[in-house]
């Protein structure tokens, strides 16, 4: 057995509705919306509240928050990071790009010191903000950047897609081993709807790209597989009527579970307990492989 924990960033309960039928492979046995926080910031802060997803820890206590959710080698640029850390996200990803354009230098997207969920025998996990180095992370908020200057909606709908896709591919193929538990977090969505926050069509484009990409994961699922796909906010639109006067492109309240189970997390600190619930150890083959190293020396792939 497999638990497939796919943490959809941004799905929004309220969008999942209004996009119906195109959104309908986003409703499994389970669904509801469940309970988020925000802790440093006004609203559900990404690094966070996945951090909090895979400890069941306040922030606080896993230490991946405000600040300290990215980390410089260099000591004045990682100074100068805790002082702007409460400043709008908007705003520090604009001075971030000024650093990394005028020092070539990049931030390190920081990790929790915590137990997480995925420590168990046989889990695997992949771009999971605040347990992995978050590098597909970096690339989506990349693309963000892009997208805000001069970038083609065209060209960011297919890298954005693409590595989605990917994600979703990797998750499809842990299915085929000997994985207990696969976690992994896909940040299309969350893009897409700050870019999208003010255009119906293009957003549902990328909901309905999505829902066929979970389609796709769910027909892979074996007999006795289980999905779990959770989100940690969702994103406020201008054509949602419930945003009202709700300020577009920010992170509404909205978080969303659904499941392939009768059961689901009540909250996002629930995730923990529930995974103990449903996970199942892997029998996993122990046998090592046998690889020349010798040849690979003389290859130059090993020193």
């Amino acid at each position: 057995m497999t638990l497939v924990v796919l943490a959809l960033d941004a799905l929004d309960a309220g969008l999942v509705e209004y996009f119906a039928p195109e959104t309908d492979g986003l409703v499994l046995e389970s669904s509801a919306e469940i309970e988020t926080y925000a802790y440093s910031k006004d609203e559900p802060f990404t690094p966070e509240v996945w951090a909090t997803v895979a400890t069941g820890l306040e922030p606080p206590e896993h230490g991946v928050t405000g600040s300290g959710t990215s980390e410089w080698e260099n000591p004045l640029l990682e100074l100068g990071s805790k002082v702007t850390g409460r400043l709008d996200e908007d705003v520090r990803g604009t001075l971030g790009r000024l650093v990394r354009r005028t020092t070539g230098q990049r931030e390190r997207l920081a990790s929790t010191d915590a137990e997480t969920t995925f420590d168990r025998e046989g889990a695997v996990v992949r771009n999971w903000p605040g347990v992995t180095d978050g590098r597909d992370l970096q690339r989506a908020w990349d693309l963000m950047a892009a997208a805000s200057e001069d970038l083609s909606r065209s060209e960011f709908d297919r890298r954005l897609l693409g590595l989605a896709a990917e994600q979703f591919g990797w998750a499809r193929e842990m299915l085929e081993h000997d994985v207990s538990l696969a976690g992994v977090h896909v940040h299309a969505l969350d893009s897409a709807g700050h870019a999208y926050a003010g255009d119906e069509e293009a957003l549902g484009h990328v909901y309905g790209r999505v829902n066929g990409f979970v389609e796709e994961l769910v027909d892979a699922l074996g007999e006795d597989d289980e999905l779990l796909i959770l989100s940690d906010h969702g994103m406020r639109t201008t054509f949602y009527p419930p945003d009202g006067d709700e300020t577009p492109a920010t992170h509404s309240w909205r978080a969303y579970a659904t499941a392939t189970t009768d059961s689901l997390p009540s909250s996002v600190y629930d995730v923990v307990d529930w995974v103990d619930e449903h996970w199942e150890r892997a029998d996993g083959d122990d046998e090592e492989v046998d690889v020349a190293v010798d040849r690979l020396r003389e290859l130059g792939y090993v020193e």
